[in-house]
């Protein structure tokens, strides 16, 4: 079993999780799914006008060619708006987390050494220019991802009015289905918001750490999985790979390497402290490794008397 963890750590860990909740799902994915709804809405009105759908009409191949021309510069263009109105709100999330550092490091440092400790990133002028210096990376990492989705909903709709000319339907049923797909798609933007918001998230908490360990050199990075104070999951989503990452430690600007097992069984699963071969190896700056994966990081430093662990030469090493 893992060292416990002291409870003021977990809290400060938990309330940082909080910070990126509000900002992925308070404000990125109520907002962003509204901009989808409304943009599928007309776009799909659009392409019913193109092909002229009509009740009774059988639905032709040259409908379908027509809807899918239609089609496929309408999602181009929707993905490209939703990773533009993401960009502001990765900012918010980068935001965030820098701040939350900051505050983190003082309230930590101060209940376990006594100590009063100031990161550079309080000052202004260097707070700015870790969010600016990510920014660009963030914006290429929106496209992609969102261009991504556009031709999955696509190669999608593509497939069901295949379907659809198979059965003979009509065009109005046509788009009625493409209209269905479309809307039953979006757990998947959901996903990719979920994931993006993480990554600025967790990115930026990253950056700010190396910014600041030239003031500080004892400052490390603890990684955090969804874990209790025993190592233990907290609910039935955390994997073997996910208990086997957490609590690492690794210098500011080094990297987390994904060990061969768990040091906690993975609940109700046979062998669970085996991390799939395909893992095993692999390494992260920074979480997260898959999509919609829920680990952060969390300042640490070896006076707090909070457990971790490196990775050096094939072995986990406690600290």
């Amino acid at each position: 079993m893992a060292p416990k963890v002291p409870k003021a750590f977990l809290q400060a860990v938990a309330t940082h999780r909080n910070r990126l909740e509000r900002v992925a799902v308070g404000g990125a994915l109520g907002p962003l799914k509204k901009v989808y709804e409304d943009a599928q809405a007309a776009l799909v009105s659009r392409v019913a006008k193109a092909v002229k759908a009509k009740r009774g009409d059988t639905f032709t191949v040259h409908q379908q060619r027509q809807a899918l021309v239609q089609l496929r510069e309408g999602q181009r263009l929707i993905t490209q708006r939703l990773a533009g109105k993401m960009g502001p709100l990765s900012v918010k999330a980068s935001e965030a987390s820098l701040k939350g550092l900051a505050g983190d490091v003082a309230r930590l440092s101060k209940h376990f050494t006594g100590s009063e400790l100031t990161l550079p990133v309080e000052e202004a002028s260097v707070f700015a220019g870790v969010i600016q210096r990510r920014a660009p990376s963030m914006l290429r990492q929106h496209a992609t991802s969102m261009a991504r989705y556009g031709v999955n909903i696509v190669q999608k709709v593509e497939q069901g009015l295949a379907v659809t000319l198979l059965k003979g339907e009509s065009s109005s049923e046509a788009m009625d289905g493409v209209a269905e797909l479309i809307d039953g798609e979006w757990w998947q933007g959901e996903r990719i918001v979920r994931t993006e918001m993480a990554y600025a998230f967790n990115a930026t908490h990253a950056d700010g750490m190396v910014e600041s360990a030239a003031a500080l050199p004892s400052l490390r990075m603890r990684w955090e999985e969804h874990c209790d104070n025993d190592g233990e999951p907290l609910d039935d989503r955390v994997a073997v790979d996910s208990l086997a990452m957490h609590g690492q430690v690794t210098i500011p600007g080094g990297s987390f390497t994904m060990p061969p097992t768990s040091p906690v069984a993975t609940p109700g699963k046979k062998g669970g402290t085996i991390v799939p071969a395909a893992l095993v190896g692999l390494s992260w700056e920074f979480p997260p490794n898959r999509p919609n994966d829920r680990a952060v990081l969390s300042p640490w430093m070896e006076d707090w008397g909070v457990p971790g662990w490196l990775w050096a030469g094939g072995k986990r090493l406690y600290l």
